[in-house]
């Protein structure tokens, strides 16, 4: 099995798969942590040698970081599908 997903649980009877919700305190620790606007929209500008110099749309996480957070460690993000790191980014702004 190559492809695992990962579980995220939710109240009540039935765990759920996917992206966790910005408003979940594990998310919101990651975004403290690293500085980011994780869940929000932005306009996050890349640095060059980047397929796409401007991203706009919502800022998900891909994975949790290892613990204990480490804000040196990379953190895998996506907006509108498209993969990156955070260390991919020059600057970014909230667009809401």
């Amino acid at each position: 099995m190559d492809d695992q997903l990962q579980f995220l649980f939710a109240d009540g009877h039935s765990p759920q798969l996917g992206t966790p919700m910005a408003d979940d305190p594990l998310v919101s620790d990651i975004a403290r942590v690293w500085g980011l606007p994780i869940g929000r929209n932005v306009r996050i500008h890349l640095k060059d040698g980047e397929n796409l110099p401007v991203l706009d749309g919502r800022l998900e996480l891909v994975s949790a970081p290892d613990l204990p957070f480490d804000p040196r460690q990379t953190l895998n993000l996506r907006v509108r599908g498209y993969v990156f790191s955070n260390r991919a980014i020059s600057g970014w702004s909230i667009a809401e």
